[in-house]
């Protein structure tokens, strides 16, 4: 499956619009999937989803993209969306994974921004494709297990997973699958208990109609390995990451609100102290998506 964008002419530069998921073939076989939002000829940004996400993730932020002059692409990670699951993945294999897709477009030079789950992707791509890369965004980033980041303030269902994750993998895959399964069937129940369950703060964001499209299209698409896929995330970032935070040699903006139950703003302090060059924009009052509201400044900051 491969559709072109369609240019949409307006007084300055094209839009990215875009009929359909784009896939490409890796050298090992699998596909990757991704989609484009902002503008088309404008600087290229690659933005990882959280778990249990995919490209859709950004899909109500494409109007700030292109008020910023931002070519916004975001692929699917392996095993979620269109993205082929990878048994053997790690953070160094994505970002070689994110390379090859940027050479596929021919992009020499990009930005990436990771959110939540997504964080540790863009943590590694900042160590491993650090000489391509003009920017990165670690947005409600988790930490590496080292850290020792208490949970205490974490929610209770976050604190379930990560105990099971690790030691019944196929039981924690069985279940997050089956919840996706019946998310899929019925998008605005899954929605509702959403509702009763995070803080106040984020249930006002998911209230907004342009956002609950786009969550409700994440929960209506799953794919069948995204339940293995959403506990290999918690499994990679709960054993050593394959990599030091200080290897990072590039400037990192780390974002975080104070009111994170999902990610502890904790983790976000100490990624900004272990990164050499990082900056902390600890956000008050907001949580874990706090990038909806965010995400200009959050693309000012990786240009500044």
């Amino acid at each position: 499956m491969q559709t072109e964008l369609i240019a949409l002419q307006g007084p300055d530069r094209a839009l990215c619009a875009v009929t359909d998921t784009r896939l490409f073939e890796l050298a090992d076989g699998r596909e990757l999937a991704w989609t484009e939002f902002g503008v088309r000829d404008g600087a290229p940004v690659v933005a990882f989803h959280g778990s249990t996400g995919s490209r859709y993730h950004f899909a109500s932020l494409s109007d700030v993209a292109a008020s910023k002059g931002a070519r916004l692409i975001a692929p699917d990670r392996p095993g979620y969306g269109h993205s082929a699951y990878d048994s053997a993945r790690s953070y160094e294999s994505w970002a070689r994974d994110v390379g090859r897709l940027a050479d596929h477009l021919g992009i020499d030079r990009f930005a990436v921004i990771g959110h939540s789950s997504g964080g540790p992707n863009a943590a590694g791509c900042a160590r491993f494709l650090g000489d391509r890369l003009v920017g990165c965004a670690i947005v409600s980033g988790l930490a590496p297990p080292e850290a020792n980041i208490s949970k205490h303030e974490m929610m209770r269902s976050n604190r379930i997973a990560q105990r099971v994750a690790p030691v019944a993998p196929r039981l924690m895959s069985a279940m997050v699958g089956a919840g996706l399964r019946q998310g899929s069937r019925a998008p605005e129940k899954a929605l509702a208990w959403m509702s009763r369950t995070l803080p106040a703060c984020e249930v006002a964001v998911i209230e907004r109609p342009e956002i609950r499209a786009s969550l409700r299209d994440d929960l209506a698409r799953p794919s069948s390995t995204a339940g293995r896929a959403a506990v290999q995330d918690l499994r990679l970032e709960l054993r050593p990451w394959g990599f030091c935070l200080r290897e990072i040699a590039i400037s990192v903006h780390v974002w975080h609100g104070d009111s994170d139950r999902n990610v502890v703003v904790e983790s976000g302090i100490y990624l900004a102290n272990e990164i050499p060059d990082a900056t902390l924009h600890k956000v008050p009052r907001e949580g874990h998506w706090l990038y909806f509201d965010h995400f200009h400044e959050i693309l000012d900051s990786m240009t500044s």
